[in-house]
């Protein structure tokens, strides 16, 4: 998914999209499933044998989410299946885009730094 509307927000445990592209981006992961009546409304899981890999682009600069961070562990006991950390939310859908939220799932793999002054945001890898 691309051109989204972004919230950095550390206080976010997860990153959380609208429902469209949350569902559009987990389409593009082999064997994923919408996961809300069995884990929770908005999870989604794939398996657990191949690990996605994924990153998020801000300003042409790519930056990689670990698999740990974004693997949260197995949908439940001795499942095949794993619980991803992009996670959706109906609320965060508004007019003809949503927006996401960026929280720990992606903080835990860059430096972050708020700017008040200037209004804005900035990433360095670790």
């Amino acid at each position: 998914v691309s051109g989204l509307s972004v919230i950095v927000d550390s206080g976010t445990t997860l990153i959380v999209g609208d429902s469209d592209n949350v569902a559009t981006f987990y389409s593009q992961i082999e064997g994923s499933a919408d996961a809300s009546s069995t884990v929770g409304a908005g999870f989604y899981t794939f398996p657990c044998s191949s690990v996605p890999s994924v990153s998020a682009t801000f300003n042409g600069v790519s930056y990689s989410i670990s698999s740990d961070y974004f693997n949260l562990g197995q949908a439940s006991d001795g499942s095949s299946d794993c619980v991803g950390g992009v996670v959706s939310d109906a609320g965060l859908s508004g007019g003809s885009e949503g927006f996401w939220i960026m929280g720990d799932v992606f903080m835990r793999n860059v430096y972050t730094v708020f700017d008040f002054d200037n209004n804005q945001v900035g990433f360095a890898s670790l």
